[in-house]
């Protein structure tokens, strides 16, 4: 406590007791020093100089041999704190003052160094969790949807009665038979066949659930938003594979893979024979027969398989191929990671049609005891088919081994 603090509370100003006697200065000093346990060198320093000022107004011999008895038991607590590596606390302005000079000569552009030991830093403040709260969260990747943007999409009314599938009418290819010829005069007609078919295609469902609490909803909700976004990725990206690598049993889609003819190359001798050969190949096989009806634009491959022609270069290291306009041999490349590494598929995206009911719809409900335990359940749904007629998947084919069909056109 500070000799100030010690007069209010006494009721004493700092301008009564310098008004007082030095005899009754004296008395108070005394009770001030009989009522410290320790005191800093500061203070102690301060009350000695007070002692040396009352010998000065006149203070009986018996009054300041009292204080300086209290002032030398208070000098041993001083040195004895300091004998033992305690460090005298200087406020920030005590500091401020003793290095006064220091400071004016940094402040005119001179050199120099002031630590002041007074300063509060942060690490004095114990259990601080302050901060900056960026208001987003850090996203997961996953694999970027390519395929599923470039096919043609038609909306199926949720009122369209349509018992959840998708009815048809082909021509019956393997029974359709074209005997148009060249008749003599007299002679009888050809005689053509013509047969339909009716198929099917059920709409299938994608979902995803996630439980959550009612206080997360409440209490997160910059969190609770994006555990929607994430239920909602996760039907996405099953799409993406599915509308790829479905294989149309059980609750599967018929994706790309299982519609498309596989391609069967033949020798051709093109020497270095490379993935723009094959593409244009491939292309070559689906027109020559059915260019009245398809024209491929689009080949689908994945980064591995797409790398293998990008970084194609001659004898002198030169880049073969210009993929500025990313394409091969005309056709537009769909980058997608959900291709098996070494396969790619050439076709016209004009008869790969994706079927929907909505898009995803999130909702949350309640399961079991989730009621009582102040729960919910996320939800997230989709339901679709990717269709491509049979009559139609003489616009696609597959090649099943990059390496072994390439093998075969230079062969």
């Amino acid at each position: 406590m500070k000799f100030k603090a010690f007069l209010a509370t006494k009721g004493i100003t700092n301008e009564s007791f310098n008004a007082m006697e030095a005899g009754e200065q004296a008395k108070l000093h005394t009770e001030f020093l009989d009522s410290l346990e320790s005191v800093s060198k500061t203070d102690f320093d301060s009350v000695k100089q007070s002692v040396e000022d009352l010998k000065t107004k006149g203070a009986t011999a018996e009054q300041l041999t009292a204080l300086t008895t209290k002032l030398d038991d208070l000098a041993l607590t001083v040195n004895d704190l300091e004998s033992k590596g305690a460090k005298t606390v200087k406020s920030f302005q005590e500091e401020i003052v003793e290095k006064k000079d220091s400071l004016k000569n940094i402040a005119n552009g001179q050199r120099g160094e002031v630590e002041l030991k007074a300063l509060t830093t942060r690490a004095s403040i114990s259990g601080n969790t302050n901060a900056y709260v960026l208001p987003s969260i850090g996203q997961l990747g996953i694999k970027a949807r390519a395929l599923y943007d470039v096919l043609p999409k038609i909306m199926i009314s949720d009122r369209s009665n349509d018992n959840g599938i998708i009815k048809y009418h082909d021509w019956d290819e393997d029974t359709t038979a074209r005997a148009a010829a060249m008749v003599a005069e007299g002679g009888t007609f050809p005689e053509s066949t013509a047969t339909f078919i009716e198929r099917t295609m059920p709409i299938r469902k994608i979902g995803d659930t996630l439980p959550v609490t009612e206080e997360f909803g409440e209490d997160s909700a910059l969190a609770a938003a994006e555990l929607e976004r994430f239920i909602d990725i996760n039907v996405n990206s099953v799409i993406d594979t599915q509308i790829i690598n479905g294989d149309g049993t059980g609750q599967n889609l018929t994706g790309l893979l299982s519609s498309a003819p596989d391609y069967t190359p033949v020798a051709a001798a093109i020497t270095g024979a490379n993935i723009k050969d094959l593409v244009r190949k491939m292309r070559t096989t689906i027109v020559k027969t059915r260019g009245s009806k398809y024209n491929p634009d689009i080949v689908v491959m994945n980064s591995d398989t797409f790398d293998r022609y990008y970084l194609a270069k001659d004898l002198d290291n030169n880049y073969l191929f210009d993929t500025v306009n990313g394409t091969i041999a005309g056709l537009f490349v769909v980058e997608d990671n959900n291709m098996p590494d070494n396969q790619l598929v050439v076709g016209d995206r004009r008869f790969a049609t994706i079927y929907e009911k909505t898009g995803v719809v999130i909702s949350e409900g309640l399961v079991n005891a989730q009621f009582t335990s102040d729960a919910k359940t996320l939800k997230a749904r989709k339901r679709m088919a990717m269709l491509i007629r049979v009559v139609d998947r003489t616009g696609f084919l597959h090649c099943t081994n990059v390496t072994t069909a390439l093998a075969t056109l230079a062969s």
